[in-house]
């Protein structure tokens, strides 16, 4: 994964070297690796080192190349013996810290060494830590130098590589207490202790103290190792004399040569380091799949962000140009006629066309609707009686003068201007704004040719800005002029009429109801002892009574019942009108606007297209978008290449986002030490370490079980299944326990947790990720890969002589199945199943079983859904498979199935 550069996107698991300058940590670098690290006081680190090594077969020769992770540095030096190495390290040192001795720099030197006699390891030289600024350095190197070791410190993907001196009192030693704090559990920190010669005779004691973990104690414990020190490196002496002369030392010493042999040595430091860096990255792989998956996801999408390259040749920009137009008044059509099916409407609402011109319209609608006078109030009343009265001409009694109807409506048609005049330029401006932004939604790429766009859209906007301004003057003219030609108008004066007696006779019965409870009316109704017909003569004679009179001064022939009339006549006309013109402004927008958007500007930019001789300069990317995108398609293929590696190194890891991984591992912990309780009350042995979701999740087996690919080799060869006695398969822990709810496409079975990586990400098809591989004797149908999609679907397995869809759960699962969930594949009825069962393949009996549990089975069709219960006779099973016993409702044995699921208990086999 480094060597693919994926550390630029995700920090990668590595041992981080600490310490105090001077504390021998080059020294340290120089046993691992046989570099010869630049030594000597004070701040002789003066940038981060990241020593990259990998142990090559026996015989072949020594290699290293060095590089500063600065892209304008000097190109990689290559090298073929160690002692060159040295001076190119210094070398680089000034390069970065520009000269400077006293310099500090944040980029780091790579080097990577390639070697028989290395080990597989990564390791960060960092500057040691700065007490103080001497004399040259800047003020800040401290707080650089910190800052730099906290980077390291607090990334839980850094082996923390304590190196302290023997002769410090480990009381007192920084590092350690900074290794405390961001990892307080010990799980990554290692103290490496220098310089045991250094140590006073008589002293020996606090050393073996230290090494033995009872004076500071580290949960991975101390390495103490013995290096070349100043004298033999003015002597010359090689590195193969160093690691003889540093057994011979812990081999002969009267106190050391009793310490434990894991515990004292540069190989036994190299032995503890490389594991420790296996089980950090068997930790934090879960989380870094699902990082790098992430991070695929993100990148395509901003590829896709991007759109498509300027293609190279004018045949095939004219080409593409053609495409781009049909493509994009294909979305114009869409947004246009409310079709939201495609990807960049369905995810941008404000690209919906037709959704907010529906929007301006109905704005409109209310609008017009807040114009409307208060027919009903006292002040209208009064003003209406005075303008009726000033008319007043030689009409006959019961008649009004026209003329004030006529002049009435002309003013209040005169309000409706400003709601008209503010929807016309929203709905332009929708248009403009909508089609633009649909164009740089696909397009943003091209900046010239959205400028294209932009312009035609704007020139098209403006001339048809006076055809509808056109239509809606004659809107406006026509009801100046009061018509009407159907019976609409006296619908609604008689709709305004039946509002106001329903409003009236509630008045009525009101004050009805008031006087007989103020003892009007009550005397004559208490009067009355039975409940009869009679009983209610008084109180509907004062009903009639008082109808009779609001009838006679609204509709008799007085002054009063003439305003009455004429306030009916022009409320039902001014609704009747506010509607017609708000309808025929709608008309005018979508006959002359909407329906001729997508179709004009298609045309216009085919033949603005057509007069332009040169199209080069449509195609004109910005350099940053180049730059974007060729480093965005560099990124991609480095993601691409992790993942690749990631599924072929380690094909059973799971991902799991981090936030998950603390929640879901507590939970499985809890499980299995349940489990391994269970083992102990049975007798059994309970196994250590790792929890069994540790061990799932992080599995990396490359050997395939040879019987399980005998049993996939007799499925396909239809060989039939046989009845076996139970019989529980050896070794294995659990995993997670998948118990059906009760409800028939719940989410608690086993495809679903795995298709969401334990539920922390959308649903993937398993299938297609390569999580679990599906198979069958033959489809007729759909592909075998839709049966764990989650989608409803037309899938068949063909009909013949041994009939099945088969599950493989990979190398490292088994389950005890104790549910499993059909969906019916077809889309039609009568072609329900009717015959059909579970099976496993018993690698005990070395054949398949049968798991139904006896009774009637049956899935209904059209795309029925059933869930059966299963006896797994004890036995876990990497195989299942469904498989059809005798003829369906169509009369032959196929298998209509496009989903199924599965329950039970997950073991790590």
């Amino acid at each position: 994964l480094r060597a693919q550069g994926v550390h630029q996107d995700c920090p990668l698991p590595q041992i981080a070297v600490m310490g105090d300058q001077s504390s021998g940590k080059s020294s340290v670098l120089e046993a691992l690796s046989g570099v010869p690290f630049p030594r000597g006081t004070g701040l002789v680190t003066r940038c981060p080192t990241q020593l990259i090594m990998k142990k090559t077969p026996a015989g072949s020769e020594w290699s290293a190349t060095a590089s500063t992770s600065v892209e304008s540095g000097s190109p990689p030096v290559t090298v073929n013996t160690p002692e060159k190495l040295g001076d190119i390290i210094l070398a680089l040192t000034d390069e970065l810290t520009q000269h400077g001795f006293k310099n500090f720099s944040q980029h780091s030197i790579v080097i990577n060494v390639t070697s028989p006699d290395v080990p597989d390891l990564t390791l960060i030289d960092l500057p040691g830590i700065v007490r103080t600024a001497t004399s040259g350095q800047e003020s800040t190197v401290m707080r650089d130098v910190d800052n730099l070791l906290h980077s390291f410190l607090s990334s839980d993907r850094t082996i923390i590589l304590c190196v302290i001196p023997s002769n410090q009192d480990i009381a007192t030693v920084d590092i350690l207490e900074r290794a405390a704090a961001v990892d307080p559990n010990g799980e990554r920190t290692i103290g490496v202790l220098t310089k045991p010669d250094l140590v006073p005779e008589g002293s020996e004691n606090a050393l073996m103290e230290t090494v033995m973990n009872r004076l500071k104690p580290l949960k991975l414990g101390y390495v103490v190792v013995r290096n070349r020190n100043q004298e033999e490196i003015v002597e010359g002496s090689s590195l193969a004399a160093a690691k003889s002369a540093e057994r011979n030392f812990f081999a002969t010493h009267e106190t050391y040569s009793k310490l434990p042999a894991n515990a004292v040595g540069s190989i036994s430091l190299t032995t503890r380091l490389t594991d420790l860096l296996v089980k950090r990255i068997k930790v934090v792989l879960p989380v870094m799949k699902f990082e790098l998956q992430e991070m695929q996801r993100e990148t395509n999408r901003e590829i896709k962000t991007l759109g498509r390259e300027a293609p190279s040749s004018r045949a095939d920009k004219i080409n593409t140009l053609m495409k781009i137009i049909a493509e994009y008044c294909t979305y114009l059509r869409s947004a246009v006629g409310g079709d939201y099916r495609k990807d960049v409407l369905a995810l941008e609402p404000t690209l919906r066309l037709r959704t907010l011109a529906d929007s301006s319209f109905r704005t409109l609608n209310e609008r017009i609707k807040q114009t409307e006078p208060n027919f009903d109030s006292a002040t209208f009343h009064a003003s209406l009686e005075t303008e009726i009265r000033s008319l007043k001409g030689r009409e006959l009694p019961g008649l009004v003068n026209s003329y004030f109807f006529y002049s009435f409506m002309v003013s209040k048609i005169e309000d409706w201007h400003e709601p008209v005049a503010v929807a016309k330029h929203e709905l332009f401006d929708l248009c403009l704004a909508v089609g633009n932004a649909l164009f740089l939604n696909m397009c943003p790429q091209f900046p010239k040719m959205g400028e294209l766009v932009y312009e035609i859209l704007e020139t098209w906007v403006e001339s048809h800005v006076t055809v509808v301004e056109t239509r809606i003057d004659e809107s406006f003219k026509q009801e100046e002029d009061p018509f009407v030609s159907t019976d609409e108008l006296a619908n609604e004066i008689v709709r305004v009429r039946s509002e106001r007696f329903d409003r009236a006779l509630a008045h009525v019965l009101k004050m009805c109801s008031d006087e007989a409870a103020d003892g009007v009316l009550g005397n004559q109704v208490a009067a009355q002892k039975k409940k009869t017909e009679d009983s209610l003569k008084p109180l509907e004679t004062a009903i009639k009574d008082k109808l009779g009179q609001w009838y006679m001064a609204n509709h008799g022939v007085s002054a009063a019942a003439q305003i009455e009339d004429m306030r009916t006549v022009l409320t039902a006309y001014w609704r009747l009108s506010s509607k017609r013109l708000s309808e025929n402004v709608c008309m005018a927008f979508e006959a002359h606007v909407l329906q001729k958007f997508s179709e004009e500007i298609e045309s216009e930019l085919l033949t603005a297209v057509q007069l332009r001789p040169e199209i080069d300069e449509l195609f004109y990317e910005p350099p940053n978008v180049v730059e974007n995108r060729t480093n965005l398609k560099t990124k991609k293929t480095r993601l691409d290449n992790a993942m690749d590696t990631i599924n072929m190194l380690a094909p059973d890891v799971v991902a799991v986002s981090k936030r998950a991984t603390k929640k879901e591992m507590n939970k499985n912990k809890n499980q299995n030490n349940q489990n391994n309780q269970n083992n102990q009350n049975q007798g059994g042995a309970s196994g250590g370490g790792s929890s069994a979701s540790d061990k799932f999740l992080n599995s990396t087996e490359d050997s395939d079980d040879s019987r399980g690919a005998a049993a996939m080799n007799q499925a396909q060869q239809g060989q039939a299944p046989q009845q076996q006695p139970n019989q529980m398969a050896n070794g294995g822990e659990s995993i997670m326990s998948f118990e059906f709810s009760g409800k028939n496409g719940d989410n608690a079975g086993y495809i679903y947790w795995l298709g969401t990586e334990g539920k922390t990400k959308k649903f993937e098809n398993p299938h297609l990720t390569q999580r679990l591989r599906i198979t069958s004797s033959g489809m007729a149908k759909g592909e075998e890969s839709a049966v764990v999609s989650r989608k409803r679907g037309e899938v068949m397995v063909a009909p013949g002589q041994d009939v099945f869809l088969c599950m493989d759960l990979g190398r490292s699962r088994t389950m005890v199945p104790t549910h499993y969930t059909l969906c019916h594949g077809s889309p039609t009825a009568g072609n329900d199943l009717l015959a059909f069962t579970l099976e496993g393949y018993s690698k005990a009996a070395g054949t398949w079983v049968d798991l139904g549990v006896p009774g009637q089975r049956m899935l209904k069709s059209p795309h029925g859904v059933g869930t059966f219960p299963v006896d797994s006779h004890g036995e876990r099973f990497r195989y299942l498979r469904v498989k059809s016993l005798g003829p369906n409702q169509r009369g032959d044995n196929a298998l209509h199935i496009c989903a199924f699921e599965f329950y039970g208990q997950l073991f790590r086999a």
